[in-house]
Protein backbone atom coordinates (compact mmCIF):
# COMPACT_ATOMS: atom_id res chain seq x y z
CA UNK A 1 0.00 0.00 0.00
CA UNK A 2 3.09 2.34 0.71
CA UNK A 3 4.19 1.51 -2.87
CA UNK A 4 0.89 2.49 -4.24
CA UNK A 5 0.00 5.47 -2.10
CA UNK A 6 3.81 6.71 -3.20
CA UNK A 7 2.89 6.39 -7.20
CA UNK A 8 -0.34 7.81 -6.44
CA UNK A 9 1.12 10.93 -4.80
CA UNK A 10 3.44 11.13 -7.97
CA UNK A 11 0.80 10.73 -10.67
CA UNK A 12 -1.42 13.46 -9.14
CA UNK A 13 0.82 16.03 -7.38
CA UNK A 14 -1.02 15.37 -4.30
CA UNK A 15 1.00 15.05 -0.79
CA UNK A 16 1.79 11.39 -0.12
CA UNK A 17 0.69 12.13 3.48
CA UNK A 18 -3.23 13.51 2.11
CA UNK A 19 -3.49 10.44 -0.17
CA UNK A 20 -2.68 8.35 2.95
CA UNK A 21 -5.42 10.08 4.94
CA UNK A 22 -7.85 9.50 2.61
CA UNK A 23 -7.06 6.00 2.01
CA UNK A 24 -7.52 5.76 5.80
CA UNK A 25 -10.40 7.50 5.80
CA UNK A 26 -12.00 5.53 2.62
CA UNK A 27 -11.29 2.40 4.36
CA UNK A 28 -12.94 3.87 7.41
CA UNK A 29 -16.26 4.02 5.24
CA UNK A 30 -16.48 0.81 4.23
CA UNK A 31 -14.06 0.38 1.48
CA UNK A 32 -12.12 -3.14 0.93
CA UNK A 33 -8.71 -2.31 1.89
CA UNK A 34 -7.74 -4.18 -1.17
CA UNK A 35 -9.09 -1.67 -3.49
CA UNK A 36 -8.86 1.44 -1.54
CA UNK A 37 -5.90 3.15 -3.09
CA UNK A 38 -7.78 2.78 -6.92
CA UNK A 39 -11.24 4.44 -5.02
CA UNK A 40 -9.15 7.48 -3.92
CA UNK A 41 -7.44 7.53 -7.36
CA UNK A 42 -11.35 7.79 -8.64
CA UNK A 43 -11.92 10.54 -5.74
CA UNK A 44 -9.11 12.57 -6.27
CA UNK A 45 -10.58 12.44 -10.42
CA UNK A 46 -13.93 13.86 -8.53
CA UNK A 47 -12.39 16.36 -6.49
CA UNK A 48 -9.77 17.89 -9.22
CA UNK A 49 -12.52 18.42 -11.67
CA UNK A 50 -15.39 19.49 -9.20
CA UNK A 51 -13.34 22.24 -7.15
CA UNK A 52 -13.09 20.37 -4.02
CA UNK A 53 -10.85 18.24 -1.84
CA UNK A 54 -9.95 14.60 -1.55
CA UNK A 55 -11.13 14.23 1.76
CA UNK A 56 -14.52 15.75 0.40
CA UNK A 57 -15.05 13.45 -2.29
CA UNK A 58 -14.23 10.26 -0.55
CA UNK A 59 -16.71 11.35 1.67
CA UNK A 60 -19.62 11.90 -0.28
CA UNK A 61 -18.47 8.59 -2.68
CA UNK A 62 -19.03 6.81 0.23
CA UNK A 63 -22.01 8.04 2.07
CA UNK A 64 -23.82 7.67 -1.74
CA UNK A 65 -22.69 4.23 -2.18
CA UNK A 66 -23.13 2.94 1.32
CA UNK A 67 -26.63 4.66 1.35
CA UNK A 68 -27.41 2.95 -2.00
CA UNK A 69 -25.75 -0.32 -2.26
CA UNK A 70 -24.91 -1.57 -5.79
CA UNK A 71 -27.98 0.67 -7.15
CA UNK A 72 -25.31 3.96 -7.15
CA UNK A 73 -22.71 2.02 -9.21
CA UNK A 74 -19.60 2.19 -9.14
CA UNK A 75 -17.56 4.99 -7.67
CA UNK A 76 -16.63 6.47 -10.97
CA UNK A 77 -20.38 5.90 -12.39
CA UNK A 78 -21.22 8.38 -8.97
CA UNK A 79 -18.37 10.99 -10.20
CA UNK A 80 -19.38 10.92 -13.64
CA UNK A 81 -22.88 11.65 -12.74
CA UNK A 82 -22.16 14.59 -10.30
CA UNK A 83 -19.25 16.19 -12.59
CA UNK A 84 -22.16 16.18 -15.21
CA UNK A 85 -24.57 17.85 -12.35
CA UNK A 86 -22.01 20.50 -12.10
CA UNK A 87 -21.98 20.69 -15.97
CA UNK A 88 -25.56 21.54 -15.78
CA UNK A 89 -26.83 23.07 -13.39
CA UNK A 90 -25.97 26.05 -11.38
CA UNK A 91 -23.59 24.29 -8.87
CA UNK A 92 -19.83 22.87 -7.97
CA UNK A 93 -19.51 19.14 -6.62
CA UNK A 94 -18.04 20.94 -3.57
CA UNK A 95 -21.43 22.37 -3.05
CA UNK A 96 -23.22 19.14 -3.64
CA UNK A 97 -21.05 17.08 -1.62
CA UNK A 98 -21.52 19.51 1.24
CA UNK A 99 -24.99 18.90 1.23
CA UNK A 100 -25.83 15.73 -0.39
CA UNK A 101 -25.51 13.50 2.65
CA UNK A 102 -28.28 14.96 4.22
CA UNK A 103 -31.31 13.79 1.73
CA UNK A 104 -29.33 10.71 0.31
CA UNK A 105 -31.04 8.50 3.08
CA UNK A 106 -34.30 9.72 1.93
CA UNK A 107 -33.68 9.35 -1.49
CA UNK A 108 -32.46 6.07 -1.15
CA UNK A 109 -35.70 5.12 1.04
CA UNK A 110 -37.98 6.18 -1.68
CA UNK A 111 -35.81 4.84 -4.51
CA UNK A 112 -35.20 7.96 -5.37
CA UNK A 113 -32.20 7.10 -7.87
CA UNK A 114 -29.00 8.77 -8.00
CA UNK A 115 -29.84 10.09 -11.68
CA UNK A 116 -33.27 11.56 -10.55
CA UNK A 117 -31.36 13.04 -7.41
CA UNK A 118 -28.44 14.77 -9.65
CA UNK A 119 -31.20 15.90 -12.19
CA UNK A 120 -33.16 17.26 -9.50
CA UNK A 121 -30.44 19.17 -8.32
CA UNK A 122 -29.36 20.30 -11.91
CA UNK A 123 -33.52 21.58 -12.68
CA UNK A 124 -33.65 23.18 -9.41
CA UNK A 125 -29.97 25.01 -8.89
CA UNK A 126 -30.96 26.32 -12.48
CA UNK A 127 -34.11 27.61 -11.29
CA UNK A 128 -32.20 29.91 -9.09
CA UNK A 129 -32.22 27.84 -5.58
CA UNK A 130 -29.11 27.80 -4.54
CA UNK A 131 -27.85 23.95 -3.35
CA UNK A 132 -27.86 23.70 0.09
CA UNK A 133 -31.42 24.85 0.02
CA UNK A 134 -32.00 22.32 -2.63
CA UNK A 135 -31.84 19.73 -0.45
CA UNK A 136 -33.76 21.27 2.48
CA UNK A 137 -36.20 21.28 -0.08
CA UNK A 138 -35.81 17.50 -1.91
CA UNK A 139 -35.71 16.12 1.63
CA UNK A 140 -39.01 17.70 2.27
CA UNK A 141 -40.77 16.92 -0.76
CA UNK A 142 -39.75 13.52 -0.56
CA UNK A 143 -40.98 13.38 3.03
CA UNK A 144 -44.16 14.53 2.15
CA UNK A 145 -44.61 12.55 -0.91
CA UNK A 146 -43.77 9.42 0.91
CA UNK A 147 -46.63 9.75 3.00
CA UNK A 148 -49.51 8.06 2.68
CA UNK A 149 -51.53 10.77 4.58
CA UNK A 150 -50.31 13.61 2.64
CA UNK A 151 -52.60 15.24 0.07
CA UNK A 152 -50.09 14.43 -2.58
CA UNK A 153 -49.28 11.10 -1.26
CA UNK A 154 -53.27 10.49 -1.81
CA UNK A 155 -53.41 11.80 -5.24
CA UNK A 156 -50.66 9.41 -6.11
CA UNK A 157 -52.49 6.59 -4.64
CA UNK A 158 -55.86 7.97 -6.30
CA UNK A 159 -54.20 8.65 -9.48
CA UNK A 160 -52.45 5.66 -9.94
CA UNK A 161 -53.06 3.35 -7.42
CA UNK A 162 -49.04 3.02 -6.37
CA UNK A 163 -47.00 4.95 -3.43
CA UNK A 164 -44.53 7.41 -4.62
CA UNK A 165 -41.72 5.03 -3.43
CA UNK A 166 -43.10 2.07 -5.96
CA UNK A 167 -43.65 4.94 -8.52
CA UNK A 168 -39.69 5.63 -8.30
CA UNK A 169 -38.93 1.57 -7.77
CA UNK A 170 -40.85 1.01 -11.67
CA UNK A 171 -38.62 3.40 -13.32
CA UNK A 172 -40.94 6.60 -13.32
CA UNK A 173 -38.66 9.71 -13.06
CA UNK A 174 -39.20 12.90 -10.10
CA UNK A 175 -40.53 14.76 -13.30
CA UNK A 176 -42.74 11.93 -14.36
CA UNK A 177 -44.68 11.88 -10.60
CA UNK A 178 -44.66 15.67 -10.16
CA UNK A 179 -46.38 15.87 -13.43
CA UNK A 180 -48.80 13.47 -12.55
CA UNK A 181 -49.71 15.97 -9.27
CA UNK A 182 -49.31 19.04 -12.26
CA UNK A 183 -52.13 17.85 -14.06
CA UNK A 184 -54.73 17.44 -11.58
CA UNK A 185 -55.08 20.83 -11.13
CA UNK A 186 -54.28 21.37 -14.59
CA UNK A 187 -51.42 23.00 -14.71
CA UNK A 188 -51.96 25.71 -12.11
CA UNK A 189 -48.95 26.87 -10.20
CA UNK A 190 -51.01 28.38 -7.67
CA UNK A 191 -53.16 25.17 -7.05
CA UNK A 192 -50.20 23.23 -7.12
CA UNK A 193 -48.02 25.04 -4.59
CA UNK A 194 -50.97 24.75 -2.21
CA UNK A 195 -50.79 20.74 -2.96
CA UNK A 196 -47.85 20.51 -0.28
CA UNK A 197 -48.29 21.03 3.52
CA UNK A 198 -44.51 22.63 3.77
CA UNK A 199 -43.30 25.75 1.31
CA UNK A 200 -40.21 24.07 1.40
CA UNK A 201 -41.44 21.10 -0.46
CA UNK A 202 -43.94 22.92 -2.44
CA UNK A 203 -41.06 25.27 -3.95
CA UNK A 204 -38.77 22.43 -4.55
CA UNK A 205 -41.50 20.66 -6.93
CA UNK A 206 -42.72 23.85 -8.11
CA UNK A 207 -38.97 24.28 -9.67
CA UNK A 208 -39.29 21.01 -11.43
CA UNK A 209 -42.97 21.43 -12.49
CA UNK A 210 -41.73 25.03 -14.06
CA UNK A 211 -38.56 23.35 -15.65
CA UNK A 212 -40.30 20.71 -17.48
CA UNK A 213 -40.62 17.02 -17.61
CA UNK A 214 -38.91 16.84 -20.92
CA UNK A 215 -36.12 18.83 -20.00
CA UNK A 216 -35.63 16.70 -16.43
CA UNK A 217 -35.57 13.73 -18.68
CA UNK A 218 -33.26 14.92 -21.16
CA UNK A 219 -31.01 16.05 -18.21
CA UNK A 220 -31.09 12.02 -16.54
CA UNK A 221 -30.76 10.44 -20.37
CA UNK A 222 -27.40 12.70 -19.74
CA UNK A 223 -26.73 11.51 -16.63
CA UNK A 224 -26.67 7.86 -18.15
CA UNK A 225 -24.31 8.49 -21.07
CA UNK A 226 -21.96 10.44 -18.69
CA UNK A 227 -19.37 7.79 -19.14
CA UNK A 228 -15.88 9.54 -18.78
CA UNK A 229 -16.72 12.98 -17.80
CA UNK A 230 -15.28 12.85 -14.30
CA UNK A 231 -11.69 11.61 -15.82
CA UNK A 232 -11.86 14.36 -18.69
CA UNK A 233 -12.58 17.46 -15.94
CA UNK A 234 -9.43 16.44 -14.49
CA UNK A 235 -7.25 16.29 -17.67
CA UNK A 236 -8.76 19.68 -18.25
CA UNK A 237 -7.54 21.19 -14.77
CA UNK A 238 -4.45 19.42 -14.83
CA UNK A 239 -3.20 20.80 -18.50
CA UNK A 240 -1.23 23.81 -16.78
CA UNK A 241 1.72 24.73 -16.02
CA UNK A 242 1.02 25.22 -12.69
CA UNK A 243 -0.57 21.82 -11.94
CA UNK A 244 3.01 20.38 -13.42
CA UNK A 245 4.94 22.29 -11.33
CA UNK A 246 2.99 20.82 -8.50
CA UNK A 247 3.90 17.62 -9.32
CA UNK A 248 7.54 17.95 -9.83
CA UNK A 249 7.76 19.98 -6.31
CA UNK A 250 5.95 17.00 -4.56
CA UNK A 251 7.97 14.15 -6.68
CA UNK A 252 10.91 15.86 -4.93
CA UNK A 253 9.50 14.83 -1.27
CA UNK A 254 8.31 11.99 -2.24
CA UNK A 255 12.13 11.68 -3.44
CA UNK A 256 13.08 12.10 -0.06
CA UNK A 257 10.58 10.09 1.67
CA UNK A 258 11.88 6.66 -0.23
CA UNK A 259 15.53 8.00 0.81
CA UNK A 260 14.45 8.12 4.65
CA UNK A 261 13.07 4.39 4.03
CA UNK A 262 16.15 3.42 2.77
CA UNK A 263 18.43 4.60 4.96
CA UNK A 264 16.02 4.06 8.51
CA UNK A 265 17.50 -0.04 8.76
CA UNK A 266 20.63 1.77 9.28
CA UNK A 267 20.44 4.92 11.20
CA UNK A 268 18.26 2.25 13.51
CA UNK A 269 21.14 0.21 13.56
CA UNK A 270 23.19 3.39 14.66
CA UNK A 271 20.57 4.08 17.29
CA UNK A 272 20.60 0.98 19.23
CA UNK A 273 24.80 1.00 19.23
CA UNK A 274 24.76 4.22 20.20
CA UNK A 275 22.07 3.40 23.21
CA UNK A 276 23.95 0.07 24.00
CA UNK A 277 27.43 2.20 24.78
CA UNK A 278 25.84 5.00 26.19
CA UNK A 279 24.35 2.69 28.42
CA UNK A 280 27.78 1.07 28.90
CA UNK A 281 29.26 4.15 29.71
CA UNK A 282 27.02 5.59 32.31
CA UNK A 283 27.55 2.18 34.34
CA UNK A 284 31.25 3.05 34.79
CA UNK A 285 33.14 4.68 37.70
CA UNK A 286 32.72 8.48 37.35
CA UNK A 287 36.47 8.63 37.41
CA UNK A 288 36.98 5.84 34.42
CA UNK A 289 33.78 8.49 32.69
CA UNK A 290 36.06 11.66 33.42
CA UNK A 291 39.21 10.02 31.77
CA UNK A 292 37.39 8.72 28.30
CA UNK A 293 35.86 12.19 28.47
CA UNK A 294 39.31 13.55 28.58
CA UNK A 295 40.36 11.45 25.53
CA UNK A 296 38.08 11.45 23.77
CA UNK A 297 37.74 15.91 23.81
CA UNK A 298 41.31 15.88 22.91
CA UNK A 299 40.91 13.48 19.60
CA UNK A 300 38.36 15.68 18.80
CA UNK A 301 40.52 19.14 18.99
CA UNK A 302 43.20 16.81 17.05
CA UNK A 303 41.27 15.61 14.12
Amino acid sequence: MSDAILQLSKDTGIAAEDVALATYGAISAGVKTSESVEFVATANALAVGGFTDMATSVDVLTTTMNAYGEKAGSAEDISNRLITTQNLGKTTVNELASSMGKVIPAASAYNVSVDNLCSAYVAMTKGGIATAESTTYMKSMFTELGKSGSTVGKILQEETGKSFGQLMGEGKSLADVIEILGNTVDGDKEKFAQLWGSAEAGTGALAILNGGTADFNNTMQEMQNSTGAASDAMNMMNDTSAHKMQIAMNNMKNAAIELGGAFAPVMTGIASAVGTVASAFSGLPQPVQTVIAVILGVVAVAT
